[in-house]
């Protein structure tokens, strides 16, 4: 009995000593390419390792629906980590939230709002470009 407790302690501190190396991703940006509809999300989240302690996952919101969750083995780098999503759904004005994880612990999002595409002209007396 006294070594199953002793085991349960060890492990329970174990855990805790683990979970106490994870943390957040610090920042999540997302761009959305409305002639292409790719979403492009960035991830910062710098780590030692990337294959040990790495987003472990980025999941995709439009409008509030889950549009698609997908999971990594390790981040792109130590110090981000990049996806790129089709998303033929979006349309001016929809939102798009991003979450990304941490493998070990913590989570952070982002939102945006899918805007007019802003198209170069011509300015009058041929000066230059406005957007």
């Amino acid at each position: 009995m006294r070594y199953a407790v002793t085991l349960l302690v060890l492990i329970a501190v174990t855990g805790f000593a683990t979970s106490g190396f994870g943390h957040p991703p610090s920042e999540v940006s997302a761009r959305f390419d409305t002639d292409n509809q790719l979403l492009t999300v960035t991830v910062m989240h710098g780590v030692k390792d990337a294959s040990k302690h790495y987003v472990g996952d980025i999941e995709v919101e439009l409008n509030g629906k889950k549009m698609t969750e997908q999971q990594f083995m390790r981040q792109t780098d130590v110090n981000v980590q990049e996806a790129v999503y089709k998303i033929i759904d979006a349309q001016v004005g929809d939102k798009i939230k991003v979450t990304a994880a941490c493998n070990i612990s913590g989570k952070n999002s982002a939102e945006i709002t899918i805007a007019k595409k802003v198209e170069k002209q011509q300015a009058e007396g041929g000066a230059g470009a406005t957007e």
